[in-house]
């Protein structure tokens, strides 16, 4: 009998995990029949706890919602991450569009729960803002392939072949849901040095034809900051009213970090390499990084509002160091 009741107070847990995980527009029961592929009724039996869930169910709802079942049991002797990792090699067809589609479905889990937030310190451009500029996140791509995978092919080869892929679309998408929840993104003075070495170190070892595509890379740069510059004055995102926060640290950034939250659920996308990632949805991992994300915020310069001239000083010294850019490469061809 403490067995059974012990299950189903796991049960109980797991459901109330899943209540925080939706939005307020749908129904337990519903989410819970159309996930288990039961009936109403049935799923109400679960739910009340008048009839336990089986393996396969429990591992079909936690792998759903990203919930950990070792949370649930309260299993603290042996500290374990809940995560997910996707190993990603370009030559494989639609391996990288596969990729990046679990983002966006991640992206529109948050964006339809209740109370969604992103938080994210940046090392790099962050992927939000590089996709909405095809050929700067294919050059990106293409340096990937080439690092790790030795990949022989030309620039303009490879970027023709993605370029009638589905990925301009699936770049659309998560861009459009990105600029529906509110964020905070701290950046540094050297946030965008790593691309613009890298567009350099191209040029140097002649992988461009003319300097028609890297300047056109580096306008895109600019692009970039000309957007983050009025969403920062506005302090909202996009079109919309969704707020928007952006903060100038003084400390470099080993890594980019994105913590993502809906209801009382966090996960941590953790940037590894050039466009990789690790998932993490263990709860006292995303507690630390959330602690970790909030002490560098309030330790950072926020720019939005009425900071104009520190917000001025900023974006002029990131478009200088573009300019820099475009002026070594027109004097390499």
């Amino acid at each position: 009998m403490a067995t059974l009741e012990n299950n189903l107070e796991v049960q109980n847990l797991l459901f109330e995990e899943i209540q925080k995980n939706i939005s307020s527009q749908y129904l337990l029961v519903d989410v819970v029949s159309d996930i288990l592929e039961t009936g109403r009724d049935s799923a109400y039996r679960r739910i009340r706890g008048e009839k336990q869930l089986s393996i396969k169910e429990t591992y079909t709802l936690c792998k759903h919602f990203h919930i950990s079942f070792d949370a649930l049991m309260g299993n603290k002797v042996l500290h374990s991450f809940d995560c997910t990792y996707r190993s990603i090699n370009l030559s494989v067809s639609d391996e990288y569009y596969h990729y990046m589609h679990a983002l966006l479905k991640n992206l529109q889990q948050v964006k339809n729960a209740s109370n969604p937030s992103i938080h994210l310190s940046a090392s790099d451009i962050p992927i939000f803002h590089l996709i909405t500029q095809k050929e700067l996140t294919f050059f990106k791509i293409y340096t990937w392939m080439q690092s790790v995978y030795d990949y022989n092919r030309s620039l303009a080869d490879f970027m023709e072949e993605l370029e009638g892929s589905q990925l301009t679309s699936c770049y659309q998408q998560i861009s459009s849901n990105y600029e529906l929840i509110p964020s905070a993104e701290i950046w540094t003075e050297n946030t965008i040095m790593s691309t613009i070495n890298l567009i350099y170190y191209y040029v140097e070892i002649g992988s461009f034809s003319n300097k028609d595509l890297p300047l056109l890379l580096c306008e895109q740069i600019m692009s970039i900051l000309d957007k983050l510059q009025k969403w920062t004055e506005r302090g909202e995102k996009g079109e919309h009213t969704t707020p928007f926060k952006f903060y100038v640290s003084e400390m470099e950034l080993e890594s980019t970090y994105i913590l993502m939250k809906r209801s009382g659920i966090s996960n941590c996308v953790v940037k590894l390499f050039t466009i990789n990632s690790l998932n993490i949805f263990d709860k006292d991992f995303c507690q630390e990084t959330e602690n970790w994300l909030t002490k560098l915020s309030e330790r950072s310069a926020m720019l939005c509002g009425n900071m104009e001239k520190e917000r001025f000083k900023f974006f002029n010294a990131q478009r200088q160091k573009v300019r820099l850019l475009m002026d070594k490469i027109n004097g390499s061809f």
